[in-house]
């Protein structure tokens, strides 16, 4: 019995061995070059011919407008305002000490603390 075992392993590995020994030449044909893969004629450049971008650079996405940064802060006010804790309005003092708004946010703290 073992020796009907090893037969079969050897004709299972000889299979093996001919399919990958045919097949290899099979693909060394189908694949391109690799000095014709960055070549403007190859699939796989056609997008980033296509849009005019140079080759392994990222698309430049359109950036939006920034925001105003007063108005970001009269919100971060206002906010910590509506939460109405000790932390939210030491957070803002501590994150804009210097804006107009601080003074208004320690009049806030203070009147809390009573």
């Amino acid at each position: 019995m073992p020796s009907v075992f090893r037969v079969n392993a050897t004709a299972k590995a000889f299979t093996i061995s001919l399919a990958f020994t045919i097949s290899l030449p099979i693909v060394a044909v189908f694949l391109p070059e690799p000095d014709r893969l960055l070549q403007k004629g190859h699939l796989s450049m056609a997008k980033a011919i296509a849009s005019d971008a140079k080759p392994g650079t990222a698309a430049a996405k359109p950036m939006p407008p920034a925001r105003d940064p007063k108005l970001a802060v009269e919100e971060e006010y206002q906010m910590a305002r509506r939460q109405n804790t000790v932390q939210s309005l030491e957070l803002f003092i501590a994150r804009h000490p210097d804006d107009p708004l601080a003074a208004k946010a320690r009049a806030d703290l203070r009147s809390l603390s009573r």
